[in-house]
């Protein structure tokens, strides 16, 4: 399924039942992955002087995702999970599937699972 992280709520919100994970990624491995995130820019709510014109929003966004995605990478080390951030991504199906509105863009997606085993 596909869950929505609800800010005020600290909570997941199950918004579609259908399991999408072929879709956040053009590798095969993104069929298996046991979580998928996927970063979402809503440039409506980006305010402020120095965010004039979606390409500086964008910018900011981007850079955002990257420093949410490090995190990401950091836990998962230390979790002993591997992860890997994907930038390739067919975003006009994927927004079609999540349903998102013309100012909700993907930035990119990430895989999270379990290593595998060496040998």
């Amino acid at each position: 399924g596909v869950y929505l992280y609800n800010e005020e709520n600290h909570e997941l919100i199950r918004i579609i039942p259908d399991d999408i994970r072929e879709h956040t990624g053009r590798q095969k491995m993104m069929k298996a992955a046991p979580v998928g995130l996927v970063y979402v820019a809503d440039l409506s709510r980006m305010t402020g002087p120095y965010l004039r014109g979606e390409e500086a929003k964008r910018f900011s966004a981007w850079v955002d995702t990257g420093y949410i995605s490090q995190n990401v990478y950091l836990y998962c080390t230390a979790a002993g999970l591997g992860t890997v951030a994907l930038a390739l991504i067919d975003r006009d199906k994927l927004s079609q599937l999540l349903q998102l509105q013309e100012h909700e863009k993907i930035v990119l997606t990430q895989a999270v699972g379990h290593l595998a085993a060496p040998g």
